[in-house]
């Protein structure tokens, strides 16, 4: 994560957001300040964190290095990005690729990506996933009603066995008929609305169910930190104490796209809101109609 923080109620933010909107993003959906990278590049961020992930890894045995991100261009066609990134990270072997389409899921669905692409390679073969990218313009930093959107990445290294976390299991739901996102009309919106709670229920349940796993194993949720407002919603539906539910970077950081729910994992990890051998459920939702879950067992 980028050290810098701007405010969302100071008025030289430059965020371009009108005083009741504001009010609305602090005091009613918990938000407070967003993590921004300034003129640091989206590179350097991808870099750091793939660096931190590699620590102590074979190199040579990493065979996919995976660029997941939200917003479809992060990066001029002619930079190639993932491939600058491989270079950097000395990933000779690795094919490097960009996942997007998936807007705020695409990091958690890059785990299922991930899974299939291992299962054709040697054993011990690993794959490196990079979530994250920077806000880019106003109309990408300021979801009007929902959440501010903030700088930042996570990287997580893959593999079909060994030591580390384990993922138990995996749902993915698209809701094509709201692929429209921000721009539906009003009664489509009113739907997806309705839909919406239920689906995040209904995609936990599914990664769990898929582990012979239920909500009572469950330590902690790893949201995307849209907003406390929906998870509130969402914690209610499902009968799952707020407590339960990561959202002490919603204030903190603001929603960093897709890279989320693995920056809440290490954060939730560092200050000992979990623990080894708990049970935690990564979720995250897209603009369009994508919803995804990911149940691990924390490393002992």
């Amino acid at each position: 994560m980028p050290d810098e923080r701007i405010r969302i109620a100071d008025p030289d933010t430059q965020f371009g957001i009108a005083e009741n909107d504001t009010r609305l993003l602090t005091r009613f959906l918990g938000l407070s300040q967003v993590a921004t990278a300034g003129t640091r590049p989206l590179c350097d961020l991808l870099v750091t964190a793939g660096r931190d992930a590699l620590a102590g890894a074979d190199h040579t045995r990493v065979r996919y290095l995976i660029h997941a991100h939200t917003v479809h261009h992060v990066a001029p066609p002619e930079l190639h990005l993932a491939h600058l990134v491989r270079e950097q990270l000395g990933l000779p072997a690795a094919r490097a690729f960009a996942m997007s389409h998936q807007a705020c899921t695409a990091g958690i669905y890059a785990l299922n990506v991930a899974e299939w692409l291992l299962l054709a390679e040697p054993a011990g073969s690993t794959a490196l996933i990079l979530a994250g990218e920077k806000v880019l313009s106003r109309v990408t930093r300021h979801l009007p009603g929902i959440t501010v959107v903030g700088d930042g990445a996570a990287a997580v290294l893959v593999s079909l066995d060994g030591p580390g976390d384990v993922v138990l299991g995996l749902a993915h739901r698209t809701l094509g008929e709201f692929h429209e996102g921000g721009n539906m009309p009003a009664a489509l919106r009113g739907r997806y609305q309705r839909a919406y709670t239920p689906t995040v229920a209904a995609v936990i349940r599914e990664a769990l169910a898929g582990a012979g796993l239920d909500l009572a194993d469950v330590s902690l949720v790893l949201p995307h930190n849209v907003n406390r407002y929906s998870w509130s919603g969402i914690a209610r539906y499902l009968g799952l104490p707020l407590d339960r539910v990561y959202l002490e970077n919603i204030a903190q950081l603001g929603h960093c796209h897709c890279a989320d729910p693995f920056i809440n994992l290490a954060c939730a990890r560092d200050r000992a809101a979990l623990h080894p051998g708990d049970v935690a459920v990564l979720v995250s939702v897209g603009q369009g109609g994508t919803f995804s879950a990911a149940a691990v067992r924390v490393a002992q």
